[in-house]
């Protein structure tokens, strides 16, 4: 029997949205802006970063992190019954009947402490993989594949890894505050596209300084 807990609720989010961030694509487009007032040229090179999305990239992740919660209960539904089984065949031979109040206490926290003690028994971690490797190797996988294809066309802007570490996590938390703001008008039916954050980022690297 499957025994979900409430935390399982917040770590199937968490995996679903590392998920989706993971499989975004991010998109670099450049842009130069020139002006010219004599005697002297104003210009500039601005990157404007941004993002590929589709409901299915939602769907599938979703799908992923649902099969590793699946694996996580089968898991637990093992631990516990060889936990069970391991103490059904430990031989212990019945206490006589206690007379005195001090004496019932003292049975039941040992009988507490024991079925305490041997109520789980080892996590099947073999298990539980086998039901993960799939979001596993999505996420590294797509999370890889993206942020090499991000750096080989940033780099090209004099913009230091490190920087562009930071960049491709800004892209992260931008999708993830525009798509909370897109289910939360879609709740409460008020607002339109216009109050929606913006789903890009504007860098300039003064490259044309």
């Amino acid at each position: 029997m499957i025994k979900a807990k409430f935390w399982d609720i917040g770590f199937f989010v968490l995996l679903t949205w590392m998920h989706v961030c993971s499989v975004l694509q991010p998109v670099i487009e450049a842009h130069a802006n020139f002006k010219s007032v004599y005697p002297s040229v104003d210009r500039n090179l601005m990157l404007q970063l941004s993002y590929t999305y589709n409901p299915w990239i939602l769907v599938k992740a979703m799908m992923y992190s649902l099969l590793v919660m699946i694996g996580l209960w089968y898991s637990r539904q093992l631990q516990t019954n060889v936990g069970q089984a391991s103490e059904e065949k430990r031989d212990i031979p019945k206490a006589p009947e206690p007379k005195t109040a001090n004496e019932v206490k003292k049975v039941w926290l040992s009988r507490n402490t024991q079925s305490s003690e041997t109520e789980l028994g080892p996590f099947p971690v073999k298990n539980f993989l086998l039901f993960a490797m799939p979001w596993l190797l999505t996420f590294v996988a797509s999370g890889l594949i993206n942020y090499l294809r991000f750096y080989m066309v940033i780099q090209h802007f004099c913009i230091s890894n490190w920087r562009a570490i930071q960049l491709y996590g800004e892209l992260q938390v931008l999708f993830l505050h525009r798509f909370l703001a897109v289910a939360w008008l879609q709740i409460t039916g008020g607002g339109g596209a216009s109050s929606l954050p913006r789903n890009f980022i504007n860098f300039e690297t003064h490259l044309l300084d």
